[in-house]
């Protein structure tokens, strides 16, 4: 390989990280595979940095493929197989004696009785299930993966180029440059661009730069929602992530990312925007669960920026906080009234999020949304499922949202653009949404590059 064929990759999460892995393990040496990201090696923002939003999560493996993307529909590859690679990808970096207490716990959160039983009260409540093979890490877990990713890719060799910012890309012959934010510009004959959520106002201008065809993804928009943790009891140890969807007035709705005994937190895009988000330390559990409701939003035309959409609810949102999240207890939501101190003083469980402050999440998040959320909560307060959680032991946290930026139009089985040798891959470039698919996803771009390489 000679100097010019050079694998690079923009982004350090999930996707990037399983990219370059899976490239050196398939022939490429590290030394010519360079990634950059624009966090720190640990960055404070959650969204950004090494292992990105999702592998410096609480690390829920959710080995599904109806869950977290449609990666499903462009592949060709056995998605189950590429499931258990993903999972390989993560428990080989843990002490030998705890891998096998992970795989142990493959199939437990899948059990066809309990799956039978919530499927039935779900029918009843006018709601879907969908049943999951999931694995929870935990924050300390998949932060110790992280670490051990690292190690793996200094150890062969890799340039990892941290605190770099991309500004762009473009095309120059049989090589694609990227160029940075401090000047300089890197050649590379294969470039996958796996820039996370907080890097999609980037992959909209590049695509555009490009003269790459796009079409918009769908957003996330919503709230998290924070209940007494007996109360979800007999959803969470069933399933520990309960999967539950409505289509309410014709808009689609669910449950994400559930974090039994947890705790809700703040991720930073940048200094405008954040977004509260869950964790789960099984180690501290708080006797409180967690789960986002979350209300899919696709724009079509005359829109073309689906993510400035929920970037103004964002936006609204940390302006009634003063820059802070703001939270709401259920009754007052209901009742189209502000939640003041007092309401949180009175309520049944106390804010585990301390720099949340009381306010009206209907003053920033548009009509339809809150009129579908509500409609979605009392279906989840029914007998079999919630039973309870419309009261005053429930608190909604805005601002919840999920950007998806936009994702080129045309995407080969091997995610591959219109352009040669330029593929996309996890969830800021549109491909998934969740954190076992983004891996997988990284995996099938590097399993190509490395075909080509050899070649």
């Amino acid at each position: 390989m000679s100097e010019d064929d050079r694998f690079v990759i923009i982004g350090a999460g999930p996707a990037g990280i399983a990219a370059a892995i899976t490239a050196i393990r398939e022939g490429i040496a590290g030394d010519r595979i360079t990634v950059i990201e624009q966090g720190r090696r640990r960055d404070p923002s959650r969204v950004r940095g090494f292992g990105g939003a999702g592998a410096n999560s609480d690390g829920k493996l959710v080995l599904e493929s109806e869950i977290g993307g449609e990666l499903h529909e462009w592949i060709k590859a056995d998605i189950e197989a590429l499931f258990d690679e993903v999972l390989d990808l993560y428990l080989e970096f843990l002490p030998e004696d705890r891998r096998g207490r992970y795989r142990a716990m493959r199939g437990r959160f899948r059990n066809p009785e309990a799956g039978a039983r919530i499927g039935r009260a779900c029918i009843r409540a006018g709601l879907e299930f969908i049943p999951a093979d999931i694995i929870p890490l935990g924050t300390a877990t998949c932060r110790e993966v992280v670490s051990g990713w690292f190690e793996f890719l200094e150890q062969s060799g890799v340039e990892v180029l941290l605190e770099t910012r991309v500004t762009g890309f473009r095309a120059e012959g049989d090589r694609w440059i990227v160029t940075c934010d401090d000047g300089r510009e890197l050649a590379g004959r294969w470039l996958l661009a796996a820039p996370g959520r907080s890097g999609h106002d980037f992959l909209v201008q590049a695509l555009e730069a490009n003269g790459i065809e796009t079409v918009n993804g769908p957003i996330d928009i919503g709230v998290r929602v924070e209940t007494d943790a007996r109360l979800t009891e007999p959803l969470t140890e069933a399933t520990w992530e309960f999967k539950l969807r409505g289509l309410i007035e014709g808009e689609r709705v669910r449950t994400f990312c559930v974090c039994p005994q947890g705790s809700v937190i703040v991720e930073r895009y940048n200094e405008e925007l954040l977004a509260v988000n869950g964790q789960t330390r099984p180690e501290q559990p708080t006797g409180r669960t967690n789960f986002a409701v979350l209300h899919t939003v696709t724009l079509d035309e005359p829109c073309h920026s689906p993510n400035q959409f929920a970037g103004l609810y964002i936006r609204t949102t940390i302006i009634l906080g003063a820059l802070n999240p703001i939270v709401q207890v259920w009754p007052n939501f209901e009742r189209r009234r502000r939640s003041r101190m007092s309401d949180l003083r009175k309520c049944f469980i106390e804010p585990t999020l301390q720099r949340a402050l009381p306010g009206d999440i209907r003053l920033a998040l548009n009509a339809r949304s809150c009129r579908v959320i509500e409609e979605f909560m009392h279906a989840l307060d029914s007998d079999g499922l919630l039973e309870g959680l419309c009261s005053n032991r429930t608190l909604m946290y805005a601002p919840e949202a999920k950007l998806y930026t936009v994702r080129p139009a045309r995407l080969s089985a091997e995610l591959e653009s219109e352009r040669e040798n330029l593929f996309f891959a996890g969830d800021g470039a549109g491909i998934t949404r969740g954190l076992v698919q983004a891996s997988a996803s990284g995996i099938v771009a590097g399993r190509e590059v490395a075909r080509r390489a050899r070649a």
